[in-house]
């Protein structure tokens, strides 16, 4: 961006959020906060209040709000909503429009609408927003009586999954979780797990859902919902949730790590077999492998038959336990 293009942007920026706000930010400042925006979003030519006011305005608002400043704003909030709202009110930017509506459900600046953020997703998910659509989904998935939204699991499965489609990250947890629970859909487990793992690896996942994600994966392999039972699967995800701050995988941890048989003391081997249970000593291996009702000597040589590609597992006897701790 030449310097008088530049200076002009900075004016035209500090005289309407002075005019609107009564923020009054310096030059200096300005100048700073156009430098985090253009170095964050592409460069001066792609956010060029000339050429594209909306996204300009977008990026000004998340570099607000992401404190890519030269200097600590207080108010800071109110400035990110004000920015969003000259994109998409007056730009009729698709994203400035999503973002103004995340500011409005949450009060971010603003005062809390819960209502009017409907309305302002609605617009962007119109447009082919996908974090739009993801997050109407989600309103209508489990309906939201602050925002007014009654309960539509079939149209909220149908946004998330066009939302999932277009590579929306929070989208794939949320069909994972309409899958698994037939909200909107017909329930489909497996279906519900292939989600949440390709959700787990997408690269736009926040860290805290991706954790909830694994809590529920944990889950999943704990019951046997969608996948076979696999307690070294279970503990595996559950521990990896439970690092990164899942209160349910906390929880669920100490469980886990408890004999399959006895559920009561910590484990210490598994069944070299199908390795998908747990125990704390030979007996209870032995017991559960022997039990009158369904033992588990009938599930692990079917376990064995799968993975060898449906031939008969040989031996009687229970698989011998391993020595080292899991």
């Amino acid at each position: 961006m030449d310097p008088a293009a530049r200076l002009r942007a900075c004016v035209a920026f500090r005289a309407k959020l002075s005019r609107d706000t009564g923020v009054n930010l310096s030059a200096a400042f300005c100048e700073g906060l156009l430098d985090a925006t253009f170095e964050g979003h592409g460069g001066a030519e792609e956010t060029s209040l000339e050429s594209y006011p909306g996204r300009f305005y977008n990026c000004l608002g998340q570099a607000v709000g992401l404190q890519m400043l030269p200097l600590a704003l207080p108010n800071y909030l109110t400035v990110e909503w004000w920015c969003y709202r000259e994109a998409a009110e007056v730009h009729q930017h698709r994203e400035g429009m999503s973002n103004l509506a995340s500011c409005l459900y949450h009060g971010w600046g603003v005062t809390e609408d819960p209502a009017q953020a409907m309305e302002w997703y609605q617009k962007a998910a119109d447009l082919g927003d996908a974090g739009s659509k993801c997050s109407l989904g989600y309103s209508l998935v489990y309906g939201d009586a602050r925002a007014g939204v009654a309960k539509d699991a079939a149209r909220g499965f149908k946004l998330a999954r066009e939302a999932a489609e277009m590579g929306y990250g929070m989208a794939l947890y949320l069909v994972a979780k309409c899958y698994l629970h037939g909200e909107g859909v017909e329930q489909d487990a497996a279906r519900g797990v292939t989600c949440l793992l390709r959700f787990i690896t997408h690269d736009d996942a926040a860290t805290a859902v991706v954790s909830a994600a694994q809590s529920q994966l944990a889950q999943c392999y704990a019951s046997g919902q969608g996948v076979e039972v696999d307690t070294a699967q279970a503990a595996l995800w559950c521990q990896r949730a439970a690092d990164g701050g899942d209160a349910d995988a906390i929880g669920m941890l100490p469980i886990i790590r408890t004999c399959t048989f006895c559920g009561i003391r910590p484990v210490h081997k598994h069944c070299e077999r199908c390795r998908k249970v747990r125990y704390c000593d030979t007996t209870c291996q032995a017991a559960h492998w022997n039990r009158e009702t369904n033992p588990h000597k009938g599930h692990c040589r079917r376990a064995k038959e799968a993975s060898e590609g449906g031939q008969a597992s040989q031996g009687g006897e229970a698989g011998s336990a391993s020595t080292s701790a899991q």
